[in-house]
């Protein structure tokens, strides 16, 4: 597009750029949360915190502590698997 389509186009489209710069800002935000292996680590500790003190059964324990374990690995398997294509687009850019 040319300047002058951009500058007529700039009411309509300025707001659409904007709105779509908040939602990509979002969506980054949202995949950090839920990639955070920390949190889930440090949910981990306060699950064996609350089990050790007698808050939590043993039974909710082990089925809360294999709910975090299997996030913890969709989590690191998910990195690996970003990390493998980007090296196999490395490998092909060469």
């Amino acid at each position: 597009m040319g300047l002058l389509t951009d500058l007529l186009l700039f009411p309509v489209a300025g707001p659409v750029r904007g709105f779509l710069f908040i939602l990509e800002r979002i969506q980054a935000e949202a995949e950090a949360a839920l990639l955070d292996e920390g949190r889930l680590q440090a949910e981990l500790v306060q699950l064996s915190l609350r089990h050790e003190t007698g808050v939590v059964s043993d039974s909710d324990y082990e089925e809360q502590e294999s709910a975090l374990l299997a996030r913890l690995n969709t989590i690191r398997e998910y990195r690996e698997g970003l990390l493998e294509s980007q090296r196999s687009l490395e490998g092909e850019d060469q």
